[in-house]
C-alpha cells in the first residue's frame, strides 16, 4: 500500500511539475520576481495577468529586444531598485525604437 502512495505522489508531482513549466513564461517569471524583490508578494492572480498582458502589450509597441533586454534584465536584478531599473531601461530602449521608426516612416512619406 505504501508503494502504491508513493507512486501515486510521484506521479502527482511530475504532473504538477510539467503543468507548472507549461504555464511559465518569460513574463510570467519577470512579473513574479518584480514582485518579490518589491515585497508585493499578496497581489492577486488578476494583478499577475494584467502584469503579463502589460509586458505582451510592451512587446507589440517597443519590439522583442527590448522586451526581452527587460526581461532577461530583471530576472537577473538582485533589489526591487535594481529591477526597476531594467524596467525603465526597457521602457527607453522602446521609446528608440518607436522613434526611430517614426522618422523612418516619415522619410518614406516625404521622398
Amino acid at each position: 500500500m505504501k508503494k502504491k502512495a508513493l507512486a501515486a505522489v510521484l506521479v502527482l508531482g511530475v504532473i504538477g511539475a510539467t503543468a507548472f513549466a507549461l504555464t511559465r513564461s518569460p513574463e510570467r517569471s519577470a512579473c513574479l520576481r518584480v514582485a518579490d524583490l518589491c515585497g508585493t508578494q499578496n497581489g492577486t492572480k488578476q494583478d499577475l495577468d494584467q502584469c503579463v498582458d502589460d509586458i505582451k502589450q510592451f512587446r507589440k509597441v517597443a519590439g522583442d529586444e527590448a522586451a526581452d533586454r527587460g526581461i532577461v534584465c530583471v530576472e537577473g536584478a538582485k533589489t526591487c531598485g535594481e529591477a526597476a531599473g531594467c524596467v525603465a531601461g526597457a521602457g527607453f530602449k522602446g521609446i528608440q525604437g518607436v522613434v526611430d521608426g517614426f522618422f523612418k516612416g516619415f522619410g518614406n512619406a516625404t521622398k
